[in-house]
Protein backbone atom coordinates (compact mmCIF):
# COMPACT_ATOMS: atom_id res chain seq x y z
CA UNK A 1 0.00 0.00 0.00
CA UNK A 2 1.30 3.44 -0.89
CA UNK A 3 2.11 5.37 2.33
CA UNK A 4 0.71 8.56 0.77
CA UNK A 5 -2.76 6.93 0.60
CA UNK A 6 -2.84 6.18 4.33
CA UNK A 7 -4.96 8.42 6.54
CA UNK A 8 -6.26 8.20 10.08
CA UNK A 9 -9.55 6.29 10.18
CA UNK A 10 -8.78 4.14 7.12
CA UNK A 11 -9.86 0.50 7.46
CA UNK A 12 -7.19 -1.92 6.28
CA UNK A 13 -6.54 -5.66 5.99
CA UNK A 14 -3.25 -6.90 7.48
CA UNK A 15 -1.63 -9.33 5.02
CA UNK A 16 0.27 -11.37 7.62
CA UNK A 17 -2.79 -12.42 9.67
CA UNK A 18 -5.77 -11.44 7.44
CA UNK A 19 -7.32 -9.33 10.23
CA UNK A 20 -9.12 -6.02 9.79
CA UNK A 21 -7.63 -2.99 11.49
CA UNK A 22 -8.09 0.76 11.74
CA UNK A 23 -5.28 3.25 11.11
CA UNK A 24 -4.93 5.36 14.28
CA UNK A 25 -1.71 7.26 13.62
CA UNK A 26 0.13 9.11 10.89
CA UNK A 27 2.70 7.07 8.94
CA UNK A 28 6.18 7.41 10.43
CA UNK A 29 9.51 7.12 8.64
CA UNK A 30 10.91 3.59 8.28
CA UNK A 31 12.65 3.40 4.90
CA UNK A 32 12.37 5.55 1.76
CA UNK A 33 9.79 3.10 0.34
CA UNK A 34 7.90 1.99 3.46
CA UNK A 35 6.49 3.67 6.54
CA UNK A 36 5.48 2.41 9.97
CA UNK A 37 1.75 2.77 10.56
CA UNK A 38 0.04 2.58 13.96
CA UNK A 39 -3.07 0.37 13.73
CA UNK A 40 -5.75 -0.96 16.08
CA UNK A 41 -7.30 -4.32 15.34
CA UNK A 42 -11.10 -4.31 15.21
CA UNK A 43 -12.86 -6.06 18.13
CA UNK A 44 -9.61 -6.06 20.07
CA UNK A 45 -7.67 -3.81 22.42
CA UNK A 46 -4.44 -4.59 20.59
CA UNK A 47 -2.44 -1.83 18.92
CA UNK A 48 0.60 -2.43 16.71
CA UNK A 49 3.00 -0.72 14.35
CA UNK A 50 2.82 -2.33 10.93
CA UNK A 51 4.93 -1.74 7.82
CA UNK A 52 2.82 -0.04 5.13
CA UNK A 53 3.63 -2.72 2.54
CA UNK A 54 1.92 -5.28 4.82
CA UNK A 55 -1.41 -3.43 4.65
CA UNK A 56 -4.17 -3.44 2.04
CA UNK A 57 -6.92 -0.83 2.07
CA UNK A 58 -10.45 -2.23 2.22
CA UNK A 59 -12.78 -1.32 -0.67
CA UNK A 60 -14.41 2.13 -0.61
CA UNK A 61 -17.83 0.78 0.43
CA UNK A 62 -16.26 -0.85 3.53
CA UNK A 63 -14.77 2.45 4.75
CA UNK A 64 -16.38 4.80 7.28
CA UNK A 65 -18.66 7.52 5.87
CA UNK A 66 -16.07 10.20 6.67
CA UNK A 67 -13.79 8.55 4.07
CA UNK A 68 -16.53 8.07 1.49
CA UNK A 69 -17.81 4.62 2.48
CA UNK A 70 -20.98 3.25 4.04
CA UNK A 71 -19.60 1.07 6.85
CA UNK A 72 -21.29 1.39 10.25
CA UNK A 73 -19.66 -0.22 13.28
CA UNK A 74 -21.84 -2.98 14.79
CA UNK A 75 -23.32 -2.26 18.23
CA UNK A 76 -21.55 -5.16 19.98
CA UNK A 77 -18.02 -4.26 18.90
CA UNK A 78 -15.45 -1.91 20.39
Amino acid sequence: MNPNDISIGLRVRVKSNDMTALVVGKPEYYTPRDKLVRIKYENSTRYEYMISSQLDSLPKDEQYPKLGGTYVKPENSF
